[in-house]
């Protein structure tokens, strides 16, 4: 069904990241004959009868995998099968025009439509990526992939992949293999849609573990388990998967065995913040998600807490989205939110490259090298300096042809009923206002400063030197990146508007760091000997998540960020010093600092953040993103005072 080759393709956008470099490199045109890339170099020519085309503007990269997708409607499940394939038709292009080149279905629950999928498109017949499928998403009964636990009560009839016990799994190991599985799903754990178990569940034990992983190891099929919690994770992991999906309630020791183990992770970070993000929005939820919503509100905050944990872990990462559980054409969201997390955009941008290539056994794939297949992808911008240009996928090539630019518009499903809320109801967000995105904090801010652990401490009177010591110090500490932050911002915004109320914080921590140094001797620390580094591990994760902001944010991003940060600490700052004033051994000097900031953020201040945020949504920024960033500070709180309050 494919045309014959074409004509040599000689490609020239400003730069070319190779996904084996750790930056783009300027100048590089790209080469490609029979569907591989033939050449990569300076000045390089192509025969008079090949095709040139240039790329202004672009950063040319290897074309984007993602290794966690569900193509099918699931709300379609018990539709016709006919009906529920013909949803992926328009998702395959939608996924494709946006730059994924490669998907890993993870299975659906009842019929291994995706295998049917992958033939349509290997046969030409459907446009879209290439597909490595797992049919189905093997379950227990009462687990994750039994989808209507109802009617297999009332009825007999069961919808899900469902076995359990050491035979009835080897058995349904071999069925997924017969149906032409590329790789073996199953879920290690519970999750937060299912109708059933909870997410803190874990789905199989360590003999029916081991009999899935050894039976499709048996049948050369890699295995990738859907695990939340760190006893399903660790179960997995000794068996032998070869990635682990979600992961989220991990714990460090986990992480490390994966390590050891070479076990990939698959983290799906956006399909969790799209989720979190909305737990306060009436209108996004319905009866039929009810149980999804208490889910999430009730793991909310440790689910946070481990969203920032594989970051600072050298696991394997591989881009991964989950999307399906929110609109696929969203899924190179995945990206910002791996940032906000902890990521460098080369870590994040080889998860869905080199490394996602390197877990699906694919050396062909994942590089802009000789030899490698031509799966391309020509982003608008530069990737490492705007995570956002993952977005602007303007050229895009597999197997070395050329994919039309235009991006497919993918419908919400008639039958969207369950478990996922319709994405169509979160248009109201998009017009939020600067007054609305602010006061939609103030719920976080209550919460950042509420039972804080110094502030008791110095209403009881046990507050002590020692405490206003190292609030000094922390103080000191974050503000060194801090400044470059700042700096950083008003150099990548010039506009007026967000250069000068940028400008004007930089200029105010330069001012009060001078502060700081006249009140270090009240607390034992000569000005000249303050430590610029912090040697607590929590501080310094505090201090480094600091800096990503100047390099990723968006203005109105970091302008609601900042104000949410100075209307968390002003509080703070303001209930611990007014708590603290004639105390004995209270050093003045670190009291009049704190209270020189006031009981919240100045008016020049608030009024510069009401005008970067319009600014910002003026431009485009997205308020769902505005607001993620700005909650993010949580993860920031409670290092911080946990370090002054000497924990």
């Amino acid at each position: 069904m494919h045309p014959p080759p074409g004509r040599d393709l000689l490609l020239r956008p400003d730069r070319v990241w190779d996904a084996v470099a750790d930056t783009p490199v300027d100048g590089l045109s790209v080469l490609v004959r029979d569907g591989r890339v033939a050449a990569v170099g300076h000045h390089l020519t192509a025969a008079p009868e090949a095709d040139v085309m240039e790329m202004p503007g672009c950063t040319l990269l290897p074309g984007f995998i993602d290794c966690h997708v569900h193509l099918l409607d699931e709300g379609a499940e018990t539709k016709a099968a006919a009906y529920q394939t013909l949803t992926a038709v328009p998702v395959l292009r939608a996924l494709l025009h946006g730059g994924f080149t490669t998907v890993r279905d993870l299975g659906s629950a009842h019929l291994p439509l995706n295998v049917s999928l992958r033939a349509a498109v290997e046969d030409g017949l459907v446009e879209g990526p290439r597909i490595l499928a797992a049919p189905n998403i093997l379950s227990p009964r009462g687990g994750h992939g039994d989808k209507e636990p109802a009617l297999a009560q009332r009825y007999g009839h069961q919808v899900g992949t469902l076995a359990e016990g050491v035979e009835e799994l080897r058995r349904a190991v071999r069925e997924q293999s017969r149906a032409g599985a590329d790789w073996i799903k199953f879920a290690g754990g519970g999750g937060f849609s299912s109708p059933v178990d909870s997410p803190s569940s874990t789905a199989y034990s360590r003999a029916e573990t081991d009999t899935i992983v050894a039976t499709a190891d048996d049948l050369g099929l890699p295995c990738a388990t859907h695990a939340l919690t760190d006893r399903a994770v660790s179960r997995a992991v000794a068996a032998g998967v070869r990635s682990v999906e979600h992961g989220c309630f991990a714990t460090d020791a986990t992480y490390r065995a994966m390590e050891e183990a070479g076990v990939f992770l698959v983290p799906t970070h956006y399909a969790q913040v799209y989720f979190l993000d909305r737990l306060d929005d009436d209108d996004f939820w319905d009866e039929s998600t009810a149980v999804v919503r208490r889910n999430y509100r009730e793991h909310a905050q440790v689910l946070r807490e481990g969203l920032l944990r594989p970051a600072r872990t050298n696991v394997k990462t591989a881009f991964g989205t989950d999307a399906g559980m929110f609109p696929h054409a969203d899924n190179w969201r995945e990206f910002p939110t791996l940032l906000a997390h902890g990521y460098t955009p080369l870590r994040a941008l080889r998860a869905a490259t080199c490394v996602a290539a390197d877990l699906l056994r694919r050396p062909d794939l994942g590089t802009v090298t000789p030899g490698a297949t031509a799966d391309l992808v020509a982003l608008e911008g530069d990737p490492f300096e705007d995570i956002h240009a993952t977005s602007r996928a303007r050229h895009v090539f597999k197997g070395g042809r050329p994919v039309v630019a235009e991006r497919a518009a993918v419908p919400v499903s008639a039958y969207r009923e369950r478990p996922y809320p319709s994405p169509t109801k979160t248009t109201k967000e998009t017009r939020m206002t600067p007054e609305q995105l602010i006061e939609a904090m103030k719920p976080d801010v209550e919460r950042f400063v509420s039972d804080n652990q110094v502030v008791e401490l110095a209403r009881a009177g046990r507050i002590e030197p020692d405490h206003f010591k190292r609030i000094l110090l922390a103080e000191y500490q974050c503000q060194e990146a801090e400044l470059s932050t700042y700096a950083l911002l008003v150099a990548r915004h010039r506009h007026e508007v967000p250069a000068t109320l940028f400008a004007h914080i930089q200029h105010t921590i330069a001012t009060v760091r001078r502060q700081l140094r006249e009140a270090a001797p009240s607390v034992g620390i000569p000005d000249r000997d303050i430590p610029p580094v912090p040697v607590d591990q929590g501080l310094f994760r505090v201090v480094r998540d600091l800096t990503w902001m100047g390099t990723q944010a968006g203005p109105a991003e970091a302008a609601l960020y900042l104000h949410t940060d100075l209307s968390t600490w002003c509080t703070l700052f303001s209930r611990v010093s007014s708590a603290s004033r004639g105390l004995p051994d209270a050093p003045t000097p670190v009291i009049t600092y704190m209270e020189s900031w006031g009981e919240k953020p100045p008016p020049e201040v608030a009024d510069g953040t009401l005008e970067v945020l319009a600014y910002g949504l003026g431009r485009g920024e997205e308020p769902d993103r505005i607001l993620h960033t700005a909650r993010q500070l949580g993860e920031l709180v409670d290092p911080y005072w946990t370090y002054v309050a000497g924990g």
